[in-house]
């Protein structure tokens, strides 16, 4: 009886083929995901750079989450292999450093009344820029019609369609380019009589 309730649940394997193939997954299992690694230097540049970049990420985080968990103040400053500069401060990078510079036991961190000055300020020039960006959109959008007038044909451009003024800067533009027409015409006149 054994046997045949073996027979009738195994669909089609064995018991030893079963615990192989759960020992295949649990080998496959540990090859993936983090690993200890050996601490030393890494030599190719291109491997530096990735190393760094991730590890860079991951120390600003945890130095923020220590920040905001034990009240701490810090800053980083490290170069990257390429001798980029990145900096990390909390609550005031500058601050801190100077502070650090005097030989200031304990960081004096910046007055509230203080910090909310340079908030409004940094909020200020923030809508300052907003509206220089708009502007220079504006301008970029006229610009742009500009241009594209220029490499249309407004001669081709049905006359029923335009308003007074529009018709009025038409005329003006026919009659100009009938002045220059009839100077260079003249122009060419001259040059083939002598």
């Amino acid at each position: 009886m054994q046997k045949s309730f073996e027979a009738k649940y195994s669909l089609g394997m064995d018991n030893h083929n079963f615990s192989s193939g759960i020992d295949a997954f649990k080998q496959q299992k540990k090859k993936g995901g983090r690993k200890k690694i050996e601490i030393k230097k890494i030599e190719k540049s291109s491997n530096k750079q990735v190393t760094f970049s991730k590890r860079r990420t991951g120390l600003f985080k945890k130095a923020s989450e220590l920040c905001l968990l034990c009240n701490a103040s810090m800053a980083i400053i490290v170069f990257s292999p390429a001798e980029k500069l990145f900096c990390f401060g909390h609550p005031d990078l500058e601050g801190i450093v100077e502070s650090y510079l005097r030989g200031d036991k304990v960081f004096q961190p910046l007055e509230s009344r203080e910090r909310s000055v340079s908030y409004e300020e940094c909020n200020k020039q923030y809508e300052e820029a907003t509206k220089k960006l708009e502007l220079e959109k504006k301008n970029l959008r006229e610009t742009d019609t500009l241009v594209n007038g220029f490499n249309r044909r407004w001669w081709e451009d049905p006359i029923d369609q335009m308003s007074e003024t529009e018709l009025e800067q038409f005329m003006v533009s026919v009659y100009e380019l009938r002045r220059k027409l009839a100077e260079r015409g003249g122009e060419l006149l001259k040059q083939a009589m002598l």
